[in-house]
């Protein structure tokens, strides 16, 4: 006896629906399903970026699907451009910050005004992680960290660590993942001595609303390779690029402490001071530049497998060749990293006495001036991620 057979057929889908959505829909009426709008953006939001961002070009309303602000905060964003600062005393305020687009042209797409925030007298950037900023604000004599998201125009003003002590200095990390949690971490690393080794460490969790003070886990002394060095918030932990160099790790609730040596760490060839760290299409990434003599190579190297120290060698390249001739670099005064994009092999650093903002494409071995910044600017850049959704511990 053949099998029974349901005689219900869904309907056909409506011919909005087939203009709209003519794949979807072809889908369907294979499948005998329905498909709806709500169905494509869920089916959309699990795309990586790159394979979102080519969607917009399959017709104009999935470019305006994808586009609705309705829609912004169930797609994955990538980066937009950078926050920097800069200072000249020949104008006021002598210090001012501003809003790079990645194309270096157009009105910043983020606003650098900050006016959403409490009134304050300054106010510096110190981190910025996956849409989020962290921010020390300065107001009627007192100093406080502010976390925001500049998209929405939210903040939190956070309570006081305790751990500023008089002559000793500190560095503040942020912590985000929103694929993860909807809570952030801040870390505050206290330093001391000539070598500015770090001593202690306070984490806010903003799920408690509160600081934990942990006592330092390392094995070795740490201490930053740069006070204003990029930190990457990865699986859960801080990671950043130590003096040593090696690359230390410390998770949020302060239990787990790793030291990750860079590739090569017994080969004199690699730039102590220039030791990169970053996290792209999910892995960690370390960049610095070789000696070979009078000349200097850029190198790039990529940790596949987490939790293993193996660095693989990702891409190499005349130093020369990426500064497009130009002689005048002095890597250890006039360049400085910016970002490895988070989705691609690009990446973005400041080059000569003029701060000219460029990237280069590893894949097609290709330089691109995006824009002349000019003296004034300061030497911290933080790459900025749209971040769309609403966390609730950020208020108006």
């Amino acid at each position: 006896m053949p099998p029974l057979r349901s005689s219900y057929r869904s309907p056909p889908p409506s011919l909005e629906a087939r203009v709209r959505f003519p794949l979807f829909c072809s889908m369907e009426m294979a499948a005998g399903l329905p498909v709806t709008e709500d169905l494509v953006v869920d089916i959309l939001s699990r795309l990586p970026i790159k394979s979102l961002c080519r969607s917009k070009g399959v017709s104009r309303a999935w470019r305006d699907l994808i586009s609705h602000p309705d829609n912004r905060s169930k797609f994955p964003h990538t980066l937009v451009g950078f926050f920097h600062s800069s200072f000249c005393c020949e104008r006021f305020p002598v210090s001012a910050l501003h809003f790079i687009n990645i194309s270096g042209k157009g009105r910043p797409v983020i606003s650098p005004s900050f006016a959403f925030l409490p009134k304050h007298e300054s106010i510096v950037l110190l981190d910025c992680c996956n849409g989020l900023l962290l921010c020390h604000l300065q107001a009627q004599g007192a100093a406080r960290y502010v976390v925001c998201n500049p998209t929405t125009k939210k903040w939190a003003m956070l309570p006081d660590s305790g751990l500023a002590v008089a002559d000793k200095m500190s560095v503040a990390r942020l912590g985000f993942d929103p694929a993860v949690s909807s809570h952030f971490h801040v870390f505050e690393f206290l330093e001391e001595g000539s070598e500015d080794m770090v001593v202690a460490l306070e984490v806010y969790s903003s799920e408690t609303g509160g600081w934990v003070h942990k006592q330092i886990g390392w094995a070795d002394a740490i201490s930053f390779l740069d006070p204003e060095s990029a930190t990457v918030f990865l699986n859960g932990s801080l990671h950043f690029v130590s003096l040593v160099p090696a690359i230390a790790v410390v998770d949020t609730e302060g239990e787990t402490w790793r030291i990750i040596p860079v590739c090569d760490i017994e080969d004199d060839r690699l730039l102590p001071d220039l030791g990169f760290v970053q996290q792209s299409q999910g892995c960690l990434h370390y960049a610095n530049f070789e000696r070979h003599g009078a000349r200097f190579r850029l190198v790039v190297y990529v940790l596949e497998a987490y939790g293993s120290q193996e660095w693989k060698l990702k891409h190499s390249a005349e130093a020369s060749s990426i500064f497009q001739g130009r002689t005048s670099v002095d890597l250890m005064w006039s360049f400085k990293w910016m970002s490895i994009h988070p989705e691609c092999n690009l990446i973005f650093f400041i080059a000569g006495w003029d701060n000219t903002l460029m990237s280069y494409d590893m894949d097609r071995q290709q330089v691109h001036v995006i824009r002349i910044l000019g003296h004034d600017v300061e030497s911290q850049y933080l790459p900025y991620i749209p971040l769309y959704s609403e966390l609730p511990e950020l208020h108006i």
